[in-house]
């Protein structure tokens, strides 16, 4: 895969700042981007309808990972040129960067655009087969990810729902626990009712059998005296 950026380094055309762009040229083929960004912005001050500066101010952006904005350059480049060719070439650029940048959507799309331009470009119509490969993978793993996503989700809920059935039945368990310690309670105070109840009723017969026994024991001693002074009155005194 070959990028198209270091072709046109060398074809700047005349301008205000020749120098700016040599020094800009030599920055880029030294990987000093930064530098090399600075001076092709100081050339196109100088000399602003130079459309290859903006080419190779774009070529600088990408090398440097400034993604968005030499997309942006790119695009403007494009409209200060009629070549299908040169378009082409920008279309390319820009697929590269968003290739790059695994945007293989869109990458597509300006390989795509790049070969309207260029029907016989080997290296366009490779990286657009690696795009769309690469964008059908890409949306085959994002299924993936959907459904495994979907997935968990579902699990989750399913754990969720066991969780809240089993908590429900521990708490029906411990509800019919203390259910049945309260019926064992209540059982075993009836109980001891009873059998204070049954207590209570056998005292109160020794008690009643024991004021009977006095009773009799009080009738008897009483008919006793009786008796006893019924026979000192019929004693004659002599």
């Amino acid at each position: 895969m070959r990028y198209i950026w270091a072709l046109l380094i060398s074809f700047l055309l005349l301008g205000a700042s020749i120098e700016d762009a040599r020094k800009a040229n030599e920055a880029y083929d030294e990987g000093n981007y930064e530098e090399a960004i600075s001076l092709y912005k100081k050339a196109i001050d100088a000399d602003p309808e130079n459309a290859k500066l903006h080419f190779n101010l774009a070529s600088a952006l990408a090398k440097s990972g400034q993604s968005e904005k030499a997309i942006r350059t790119f695009e403007q480049y494009k409209s200060m040129t009629t070549s299908a060719e040169e378009k082409a070439k920008a279309n390319y650029n820009i697929g590269k960067v968003l290739s790059d940048n695994q945007k293989w959507d869109k990458a597509v799309d300006y390989f795509k655009q790049s070969l309207r331009y260029m029907a016989g470009d080997a290296d366009a119509k490779h990286n657009f087969e690696l795009a769309k490969k690469k964008k059908q993978q890409q949306q085959n793993q994002q299924n993936k990810n959907k459904q495994n996503q979907q997935n968990r989700q579902k699990n989750n809920e399913q754990n969720q729902d066991q969780q809240q059935d089993q908590q429900q039945q521990n708490q029906q368990d411990q509800q019919d626990q203390q259910q049945n310690q309260q019926n064992q309670q209540n059982k075993n105070q009836k109980k001891q009712q009873q059998q204070s109840q049954k207590m209570s009723r056998a005292q109160a017969q020794k008690i009643l059998n024991a004021l009977e026994q006095k009773e009799k024991e009080l009738l008897k001693k009483f008919k006793k005296q009786e008796t006893e002074s019924s026979k000192s009155s019929n004693e004659k005194d002599w």
